[in-house]
């Protein structure tokens, strides 16, 4: 069987003599079986425990200490039969080795010509999972570093990030394809032909693929920005490459595909300046003093820690209502996250305020006219 160098490099290393016991060759393959075996063990135990356990040990109400004893006993009794089992393996009448030899390199399928394996297929995995462990070493630590170096905010430190961790799954997946033989060149001829078939079928996939590559390239959104999809507002948690996750103001994870952000109108309260405007309408009598319920508007925003000084508070009689005055006042707050909170304290304090001043916040109020029927005049000709 012709078996790619790299497989062929591995089985020499899986079968390299690293030590012997009382006649034992131990290698590296041999140790894997070992382990496996000893897992299969250890899941029989526990399966045996808990049927033991709710078949026998509860019928005669056998509970306590003496059931822990029991368990334990089996437990062990088990596990000893598995280590000798697992010796007897690799021992060298034992033709576990060499079936071992012959399963890893067994031929499940062709592609291009060259044989897949068992162990081909491992070392696939293998390797891919090595570069996200690498992945995940470069995101959390020298991106971050690199992220407080130069300063950069949470959204650029998410991007590179990414992006990062894409680039290292695609040279990853490169890396193992050619690592176990398979060459691109007959692999490109192979999806060009899916791509064909699938291409109708994944159209919504492939558009929420690119809108991704839209969104950490030109950055409409960040992660913690608060936005508003539809009638969706809440946070953005991650941005992935086929969809982003918002957490609602409910706590509720919602996930949006990225083809949303794109083809429809999307509120980012945090986008560029953080800062928004509250507009908090409200009618006044006509009885009231207007000088005093403009200076008692102002005093409230002034007294709210949360109000910005610049852009200054600003009162406005924006119209003449068939009972009141409706005034608008108009407040800078540095978190749009808060806006709920800071409205609902504005308008507590401008009740107390207007009490304090005797300010009259009017009823809707409708006059309603009784017209007297009109009296109908009496026929007094007889017939």
């Amino acid at each position: 069987m012709n078996i790619p160098q790299g497989l062929a490099d591995i089985l020499a290393i899986l079968q390299y003599n690293l030590f012997e016991i009382a006649g034992i060759i131990i290698s590296p393959l041999s140790i894997l079986i070992i382990a496996v075996t000893l897992v299969v063990f250890y899941f029989i135990s526990r399966l045996l425990r808990s049927t033991i356990r709710k078949r026998i040990l509860q019928r005669f109400e056998i509970d306590g200490r003496a059931a822990r004893v029991l368990n334990v006993i089996m437990h062990y009794l088990i596990m000893i039969g598995g280590v000798v089992s697992a010796f007897q393996m690799i021992s060298p009448d034992s033709a576990v080795i060499q079936s071992s030899r012959d399963l890893l390199t067994y031929n499940i399928y062709t592609v291009n010509n060259t044989n897949v394996s068992l162990l081909a297929i491992l070392a696939f995995i293998i390797i891919l999972i090595l570069f996200i462990m690498i992945s995940q070493f470069f995101r959390r630590s020298l991106v971050k570093n690199l992220a407080t170096y130069l300063k950069l905010d949470s959204g650029a430190s998410y991007t590179i990030s990414r992006i990062i961790h894409y680039l290292l799954m695609v040279i990853g997946a490169i890396v193992a394809f050619q690592f176990i033989g398979i060459d691109f060149s007959g692999l490109a001829v192979i999806f060009g032909f899916l791509s064909v078939g699938i291409g109708f079928g994944l159209q919504n996939v492939t558009s929420n693929f690119i809108s991704g590559l839209i969104l950490l390239f030109e950055r409409p959104i960040q992660v913690g920005d608060r936005v508003l999809v539809g009638d969706i507002e809440g946070d953005v948690q991650e941005i992935n490459i086929r969809s982003t996750t918002i957490r609602s103001v409910d706590n509720i994870s919602i996930i949006v595909p990225n083809s949303e952000f794109i083809s429809s109108n999307v509120i980012n309260w945090s986008h560029g300046d953080p800062k928004i405007r509250l507009n908090i309408r409200l009618g006044v009598s006509y009885e009231s003093d207007l000088d005093t319920v403009i200076r008692a508007l102002k005093t409230v925003a002034e007294a709210n820690n949360e109000v910005l000084e610049q852009p200054a508070p600003e009162v406005l009689l924006e119209s003449f209502g068939d009972s009141a005055w409706d005034m608008n006042l108009r407040a800078w707050i540095r978190d749009p996250k808060r806006a709920p909170v800071v409205r609902s304290n504005l308008n507590c304090a401008i009740v107390a305020e207007f009490r304090k001043n005797n300010i009259e916040i009017p009823f809707p109020q409708q006059d309603v006219h009784f017209r007297s029927p009109i009296p109908v005049a009496e026929d007094n000709t007889k017939s």
